[in-house]
């Protein structure tokens, strides 16, 4: 079992973030990597790496690695990061490998998020009226030399929050807990949504990663879903 959460470590005081992990195993499943950059930036790499065929060469650690070695000499070009890590994947990986990834680069001196989804769920950006699903821009990584794979580019302003989550974590429940407590930190955040998802399976990855952008706010983050026609299907 791997459980861990990182708090944070950063110094800018424009950014708050945290994530917490509950994995079956120690060195597959899902993952995170808060990744600081030049100046005021934050990378953060979010997926989940499944055991395929009874020999892979690479696991989380060595993943976190190459991510943080391919992301080093590349500074806005994520969809180029994503083609790389994904022909290395596909070399490397068996056959079936197939590696949801999301990978985002937070910019706040610019207020801009740019992000590549490589077939993961998608996460939230909330903000003050409304929620902007940040969808998959490209196929998950491993599966295909031919994939290909898009950046988008995203505004973010003060108090707005980027919450990720992997498959086993309601998004219903992350949108409540944000609704709850609308000005709490991230950490406060990801304590909660490790609460209300506590009765998942045993051996259900858990995984939930939080970025605020910090700053005066003069509204509440999230209003009523109702009001705001967000309701879960």
């Amino acid at each position: 079992m791997r459980t861990f959460s990182l708090p944070n470590t950063h110094s800018h005081p424009e950014l708050d973030y945290n994530a917490f992990c509950r994995c079956a195993s120690e060195y597959r499943g899902n993952f995170y990597d808060f990744i600081p950059q030049d100046g005021s930036g934050l990378s953060i790499s979010f997926g989940d790496l499944p055991l395929a065929g009874e020999i892979q060469a690479i696991n989380v650690p060595g993943f976190a690695a190459l991510v943080r070695g391919l992301s080093a000499g590349i500074r806005d070009d994520l969809a180029g990061l994503a083609c790389e890590l994904n022909s290395v994947l596909h070399l490397l990986g068996p056959r079936d490998l197939c590696v949801p990834w999301f990978y985002a680069r937070i910019d706040p001196a610019r207020r801009q998020l740019q992000y590549v989804n490589a077939g993961h769920e998608a996460p939230l950006m909330i903000r003050h009226g409304g929620i902007e699903r940040l969808e998959r821009t490209g196929a998950a990584l491993g599966l295909s030399t031919r994939g290909e794979h898009r950046q988008k580019a995203a505004r973010i302003e003060a108090g707005d929050l980027l919450a990720i989550f992997s498959e086993a974590v309601s998004e219903d429940e992350v949108l409540r807990v944000v609704e709850e407590c609308p000005q709490a930190g991230t950490a406060e955040l990801a304590q909660r949504v490790l609460e209300v998802s506590r009765g998942r399976g045993i051996g259900e990855d858990l995984t939930f990663a939080a970025v605020r952008v910090v700053g005066a706010c003069r509204h509440p983050l999230l209003e009523s879903r109702a009001e705001l026609g967000l309701c879960a299907a």
